[in-house]
């Protein structure tokens, strides 16, 4: 496929994607199909990611228009209300442009729009005022990186969590953040109560030093332990080492600790149950005062690692601070906000990095000495900030939340019952998401972004102020000045209604924002208005089940008790040839000018396989379809080249097909569906079947599945099959002929058909075909392919007799039989004997009966067509009685076909005697050289039609 890129960049230039939304715009008629796209992230260039969503949705886009929709498709940008995103936004808009995006380019949506950003602010006050927001201290995920809570939904965890070190500069100041694998302790709390009566079995325990023995692979966390934790149901043994020390492990776990050094010869001289140690006291880890701690009993406390016992410090954890909560028990941050120890009474702790093992990790240790019974590093999956790509903390702070509790069950009904969730299966992963989603942390520490309006009383900063009139008048100051900067630049008397100016001394502005997931979540509430809130469809990566899916789901169950989406259809990420992540670090990065334009570094390598060929816009579209329903897509060259051989080999067949129809004229030449040879009136059925499947796949979102029908129809079936059979009619019977023109027909509505179902995916080559259509018809001017809907051919053409589908079976048996057995020769060359009882003689005689239509266009000069030998390719089909057959196994297959169809014969193949005709190449000719009785008769007609051509004239 030379020059495609050429091609493609003039038939853009040609037939202008813009003029074509213009064109679907002004369609005030047709239903209205909406595609809401979910903002991508303003920030850099574009990837495979972007590439395969973007092209997805324009796939869709293509076919609701084809289909006789009008499309509202605004493409969007998630900016966080940063209007210097407005580069990267013209940058990323004028590729996706390239891409030629089916989309209101002229009407994109931001984030930071001064209208977006008001309707935000009113989604604000509505679900502040129905009572789902609340502002509580909790445990929250804490990015030291950039010194703001995060959602579950901005983490990505590294499953191997390792020592790195990073520079980061924020507000110009130079901060170093040093992390590390895990440092896993096993440390011991020294018990102050005596609990002799307690334990079952054992010697005397009054004398000795007791211990209750924890394991942690958060080391810092222990500056905010408040209690430890054990499961009332487990059973506790109590272990002596050789230096009379007791430790209190979980009975289950006493294997695992006796092959830590320091227990490798220790015994169990007792057990007790978890119910019994509740509310024994233990001596702080860190802090040598008088405070004693205690333990305290929980469900989520398991045996399956560490030691069955649980260090609380409910700042650090959403169970601990549940059991603060139940406990009374203080939350006491063990770290700032940078990530620092912050313990100022300890000189030798406080300010170290938490997380550097030769700093604060190693400080910790050494402090508390002894009590560290065994240390090891420990690799695991650890949460990191998925945009500074750091480790994160759970720290605890005051925060602004969404009380899900009371949207969850509304979700997961409204879910189960109103939205198609695509591909099959994927509504159960989003029902679970649902389920599991914790409370929504929507507040985030930056002076950039919406600002959460609300203000606090300075001398009680737990006290909220916010009122209809503080909205009302933040929104006229928004409309006024077209920025929500003036909540952070103007003196708070401004920002203020008149009615308040009174209390400006006594108030703070609040510093929090929304986080990114409620801007992006409320789009629907700013995009949507027009449609009661809700698009037809919402199509992302399958992360966004935890993301934008969810956010919106949540925000619009609160209003309004429905969803923004009627249809979910999620798609994969896009890996390498090794199914790795592509990542800038591993070097594995394919960008979407290297697949569309090719990245060999000259044209002699660009056949080589490590680059990508240049590929144009549809080959990219071929693979995107046949990719994007997997979880994981491999964007390898080789996937590319596949791609690449599909739609040069789906070029090709469509070159025959219109290449045949240069002298047809549909409105002149068409063959009516009664009359149609039987072979042409069972490929037209097969359209029929393929367009149905094609259209029931594709409208539940199975695009992979609609486009493999029909590449496989048209390689096997279209090629392979039919072009195959029909070339001896188009090439040699008389131009205006009955056969020709029964095999044209179908031809014509093969390619209009074919070509009209391909469009959404592989637009360029539409566009080409549909040209060569027109010009056929006899058209001056062309027009976009996408001016058209669908057709839909003659409902004739769908049915089809069962005698038809019974007979066309049996021969393509046969035909199948006679192929294996021709394997690698030249079918024309042998001659066919069929070996059948005289019940399957009769069934055969039948067939052969039924090829030959009752059409009045066939004229006495076919007699020499022969419709079954056409099928199989052969010189001639002989049928004998069983009794005749002469074995040999080489050249003879038995074939019973189907209960359904009994049809059984024995073939067998021998070279015809017959010789190869000069003009038509079959095997027919009595002698050597010598035209065949067939190609006689057309050449003496078509002489005797061009006398008489020439006699009209004159």
């Amino acid at each position: 496929m030379k020059n495609q890129i050429k091609s493609q960049a003039a038939l853009r230039q040609k037939f202008d994607t813009n003029r074509l939304w213009e064109w679907q715009a002004s369609q005030k008629n047709r239903p209205l199909f909406i595609l809401h796209d979910g903002p991508p992230y303003a920030n850099g260039p574009l990837h495979m990611g972007h590439f395969l969503n973007k092209i997805q949705k324009d796939v869709i886009c293509r076919y609701k228009l084809l289909n006789g929709y009008k499309i509202d498709f605004r493409p969007g940008w998630d900016c966080h209300a940063r209007q210097f995103a407005t580069d990267a936004i013209e940058l990323q808009k004028k590729e996706f442009q390239s891409w030629s995006i089916l989309a209101d380019w002229n009407n994109c949506y931001k984030t930071f729009d001064k209208e977006y950003i008001i309707d935000e602010i009113k989604l604000f006050w509505k679900l502040y005022e129905k009572g789902f927001l609340y502002r509580q201290y909790k445990p929250v995920y804490w990015s030291p990186s950039v010194q703001s809570a995060l959602a579950e939904s901005e983490l990505e965890y590294n499953d191997k969590h390792k020592r790195f070190v990073t520079k980061h500069n924020k507000y110009f100041k130079l901060l170093l953040y040093y992390f590390s694998v895990s440092m896993a302790i096993y440390v011991r709390f020294r018990v102050q109560d005596s609990i002799v009566s307690l334990v079952s079995g054992s010697t005397d325990l009054s004398n000795l030093p007791l211990y209750v023995l924890i394991w942690t692979t958060t080391p810092w966390s222990l500056i905010a332990n408040e209690a430890v934790a054990v499961n009332e149901k487990l059973q506790y043994a109590f272990l002596k080492t050789v230096d009379n020390d007791i430790y209190i492990v979980s009975e289950s776990l006493v294997e695992n600790v006796k092959k830590l050094e320091p227990f490798i010869d220790s015994k169990v001289i007792g057990y007790c149950t978890g119910s019994k140690l509740a509310d024994i006291h233990y001596q702080h880890p860190i802090y040598s005062d008088s405070i004693h701690h205690r333990i305290v009993t929980n469900d989520h406390v398991s045996s399956s690692i560490g030691t069955g016992l649980v260090h609380i410090a409910p700042a650090h954890g959403p169970d601990d601070f549940k059991l603060s909560i139940k406990y009374n028990l203080k939350c006491v941050n063990a770290v700032d906000k940078n990530g620092y120890l912050d313990c100022p009474s300890i000189k030798s702790l406080h300010g170290k990095n938490a997380f550097y093992i030769d700093d604060g990790i190693k400080s910790i240790i050494n402090y508390l000495d002894k009590n560290v019974i065994y240390q090891s590093e420990y690799i695991h999956s650890y949460p990191y900030d998925w945009r500074t790509k750091q480790p994160v903390i759970i720290l605890g702070s005051k925060q602004w939340f969404i009380d899900t509790n009371q949207l969850r069950d509304n979700a997961k009904e409204y879910l189960k019952d109103h939205v198609d969730v695509y591909p099959e299966g994927a509504g159960n992963s989003f029902q679970a998401m649902t389920s599991q989603r914790p409370y929504w942390c929507i507040s985030r520490q930056r002076h950039w972004g919406v600002p959460i309006p609300v203000f606090y009383k300075k001398n009680n900063m737990d006290e909220i102020i916010v009122n209809q009139e503080i909205i009302d008048h933040l929104i006229k100051q928004i409309d006024k000045t077209n920025s929500i900067d003036i909540w952070w630049s103007k003196d708070i008397k401004d920002i203020l209604p008149d009615e308040m100016h009174n209390q400006e001394n006594n108030l703070v502005r609040g510093n929090d924002i929304f986080d990114v997931w409620f801007d992006s979540g409320s789009s629907f509430y700013s995009i949507l208005k027009d449609s009661y809130y809700q698009a037809d469809l919402y199509t992302e990566g399958h992360d966004q089940f935890n993301g934008w899916f969810l956010s919106s789901l949540l925000l619009t169950i609160a209003v309004q008790s429905t969803s923004p989406f009627k249809t979910l259809f999620v798609h994969g990420f896009v890996v390498d040839k090794q199914s790795q992540k592509m990542s800038k670090s591993i070097g594995n990065v394919t960008s979407p000018s290297d697949v569309i334009y090719g990245n060999a570094p000259s044209k002699k390598q660009n056949s080589e396989n490590n680059y990508f060929l240049e590929n144009g816009l549809d080959v990219c579209r071929e693979w995107v379809t046949r990719e994007s329903y997997k979880p994981t897509c491999k964007a390898s060259v080789e996937d590319f080249n596949n791609a690449h051989k599909r739609v040069f080999d789906i070029r090709n067949i469509f070159r025959f097909l219109i290449g045949n129809l240069y002298d047809y004229n549909h409105s002149h030449h068409e063959v009516s569906v009664k009359d149609l040879t039987t072979v042409d009136r069972y490929m037209a059925y097969r359209l029929s079947q393929i367009i149905k499947k094609y259209h029931n796949d594709f409208d539940q979102y199975s695009f992979y599945r609609s486009l493999i029908i029909l590449e496989d129809f048209m390689y096997s079936e279209v090629s392979g099959f039919y072009c195959s059979i029909t070339k001896d009619r188009l090439y040699c019977y008389p131009s205006d002929s009955y056969l020709r023109r029964s095999t044209q027909t179908v031809f014509y509505y093969l390619l209009k058909c074919l070509n009209e179902r391909l469009a959404p995916i592989m637009p360029f080559l539409a566009q080409e075909i549909h040209n060569e259509l027109k010009t056929l018809e006899g058209a001056t001017e062309h027009y976009d392919v996408f001016h058209n809907q669908f057709t839909n051919i003659d409902e004739k053409f769908s049915t089809l007799s069962s005698e038809i589908k019974l007979l066309m079976t049996s021969i393509l048996s046969v035909r199948d039989t006679f192929n294996s057995l021709t394997e690698g020769k030249r079918p024309a060359m042998f001659d066919c004997f069929l070996y059948m009882d005289e019940q399957n003689q009769t069934h055969f005689d039948h067939i052969k009966k039924f090829l030959i239509p009752q059409s009045s266009n066939l004229s006495s000069s076919y007699e020499y067509w022969e419709p079954l030998e056409e099928i199989l390719q052969c010189s001639h089909v002989y049928t004998q009685s069983l009794s005749e057959i002469d074995v040999t196994k080489e050249t003879m297959s038995s074939v019973h076909i189907t209960p359904d169809n009994p049809f059984s014969y024995v073939l067998k193949i021998k070279r015809t005697s017959l010789h190869s005709c000069p003009r038509c190449r079959l095997f027919k000719s009595s002698h050597d050289n010598e035209l065949c009785s067939r190609c006689l008769q057309t050449l003496e007609l078509n002489h005797t039609n061009q006398q008489k051509l020439k006699v009209d004239r004159s």
